[in-house]
């Protein structure tokens, strides 16, 4: 008798941690779309990560939905959006990469998430693109802060801005952002 009830309790635990590792691979996937290179949206479920203890960022987003169970590479798609955060695949170096959505406006705030192989710590490098211009510009140079020369170069419209960076008056991107947008909003 004593045996038996160990063979249902042993069976018992092994299918709740097979459930329990089901339900965890699930949290990766999130309600969002696509947006193919043909400019069609396909509304479904979206990873574009492993989450948990041996994290990792997909080189090609995995998307479930309408029949389709596929993976994208940034050079497939022109946009994705995973839960709350939306993404669009832009040229860097010369390839195609994600990049998150951090604002849009006349001067277009971006995050390019980058995670080193065997790493968990995920870094996050800050772009800027202006309005009419394809060139994404990198804002931040990791620990040391904002690239001020940069910025000050790439804001040469507005010489209250250049003067507040230079100054160190903004001391992050989502400020100067907020600032040009602003000021092009009131007509320079």
């Amino acid at each position: 008798m004593y045996a038996t009830k160990l063979k249902v309790f042993l069976v018992f635990s092994i299918m709740s941690l097979g459930i329990a590792h089901y339900g965890f691979g699930q949290q990766d996937y999130e309600e969002g779309y696509i947006v193919t290179d043909k400019n069609d949206t396909v509304y479904g479920q979206v990873s574009d990560r492993k989450t948990g203890p041996f994290s990792k960022i997909y080189k090609r987003i995995r998307f479930r939905g309408k029949g389709l169970k596929k993976q994208f590479s940034p050079k497939k798609i022109l946009a994705y959006k995973k839960g709350g955060e939306t993404f669009r695949s832009m040229l860097l170096d010369g390839e195609n990469h994600f990049f998150k959505v951090i604002s849009k406006g006349y001067v277009s705030h971006y995050v390019y998430e980058l995670q080193e192989q065997g790493e968990q710590l995920v870094q996050e490098i800050d772009y800027l693109q202006k309005q009419g211009n394809g060139d994404l510009v990198r804002a931040t140079q990791g620990i040391l802060g904002i690239k001020r020369k940069k910025l000050a170069q790439l804001f040469y419209d507005c010489p209250k801005l250049v003067e507040k960076i230079n100054n160190k008056d903004l001391k992050s991107v989502s400020e100067i952002v907020t600032f040009y947008n602003l000021w092009k909003k009131e007509g320079s």
